[in-house]
């Protein structure tokens, strides 16, 4: 597999719903800067609202709408001494509008700038409204894959990592994936992940043993959380799976070994993966007029070669589950799992 970082070469092998992912992340920030100025904002709102019922019920102005107009006139600096109500009483109530509105909106305003002026502060603020989401520890070239399979799956994730001067991270960014700066082994750095409110963590970055201890705190902080974790060591992966109970631990070379070992064999394979101690392999196989299976239904050719078609390719993309009474047709394209045997009788007879 290539190290290279990946492209979407047209806008139809790009990641799926990055536009609605964009207008969420906007959403959000959205409801991050009101939140961040919920207070001032509180203290404006009261300040309006109870300025407004003071000078029309006592008579200063004889409806709501000019009683506001005065208020944010106050608020706003726009209120000259010649607009100010006559009794000394009210001229007083209205410094401390004037003064309450200053305070609330240099307040509001400092918190704005403060968000939009630290990257970091931005981050963290638009992770701590994600809830149910998938937090991705290490975004190097795996992390990087796997945040884009899970934002394909329409998930939505958080992402940590322990530099900031990863290629990828402002493309995540833009895209909507809060990224946290800071090392993963820190329960804090979790707790600003929002660990305790996702419903899974994969721990990937390139040692195994920082994966095993940001996994366990994590369980710790949130005992429901799906973990998975990445090893190098199939033995030392097998024991953290059995020791530790998390069963989705994946030892990167025994992931590795079977597509290795099947790429340099003679048949086909695209892809390869074990289950239950077998290797199932993946081809892709498009039937040619010569073929002695054209003719014959995917059931035949299922039960005859001992393999699984499934799925087929049709002009509006890849088509899952085909009908085992289907006829084969010269041309036809179809995914198939099955043994290297299995293949290589497929691929032979193409």
């Amino acid at each position: 597999m290539s190290d290279a970082k990946p492209q979407w070469a047209t806008p139809n092998q790009r990641p799926p719903r990055k536009r609605s992912r964009t207008a969420r992340a906007w959403v959000r920030m959205l409801g991050v800067a009101l939140w961040k100025v919920r207070w001032p904002l509180l203290v404006l709102v009261v300040t309006l609202l109870g300025g407004t019922l003071l000078f029309w019920l006592n008579g200063t102005y004889d409806n709501p709408l000019r009683s506001l107009l005065y208020v944010l006139n106050l608020v706003t600096l726009q209120a000259g001494p010649d607009d100010l109500p006559r009794p000394v009483l009210l001229q007083i109530i209205s410094g401390v509008i004037l003064i309450a509105g200053l305070i609330a909106l240099a307040g509001g305003a400092a918190s704005v700038i403060q968000l939009l002026g630290d990257p970091k502060e931005r981050q963290l603020a638009l992770a701590s409204t994600f809830s149910d989401h998938v937090v991705v520890c290490g975004i190097g070239r795996v992390g990087y894959r796997v945040i884009n399979e899970l934002l394909a799956f329409g998930e939505s994730v958080v992402g940590v990592n322990s530099s900031e001067n990863e290629e990828w991270l402002p493309t995540l960014q833009k895209a909507g994936v809060p990224v946290i700066i800071g090392d993963a082994r820190r329960k804090q750095t979790l707790i600003d992940a929002g660990v305790e409110r996702a419903s899974s963590i994969v721990a990937c970055t390139s040692d195994e043993l920082t994966n095993l201890d940001m996994s366990l705190d994590a369980r710790e902080l949130n005992p429901n959380i799906k973990v998975v974790l990445r090893m190098f060591d199939a033995k030392l992966a097998q024991n953290v799976s059995k020791g530790f109970n998390i069963q989705t631990v994946f030892s990167v070379s025994a992931l590795a070994a079977p597509a290795f070992a099947a790429a340099a064999t003679r048949a086909k394979v695209d892809y390869s993966f074990k289950l239950e101690g077998q290797v199932l392999n993946v081809s892709t196989i498009t039937f040619q007029a010569t073929s002695p299976f054209i003719g014959k239904t995917l059931g035949h050719i299922e039960d005859e070669v001992n393999c699984s078609v499934v799925g087929t390719w049709a002009n509006d993309g890849m088509q899952m589950n085909p009908h085992r009474d289907h006829t084969v047709q010269p041309g036809e394209r179809y995914y198939v799992v099955g043994s290297l045997i299995a293949l290589r009788t497929l691929n032979n007879g193409q």
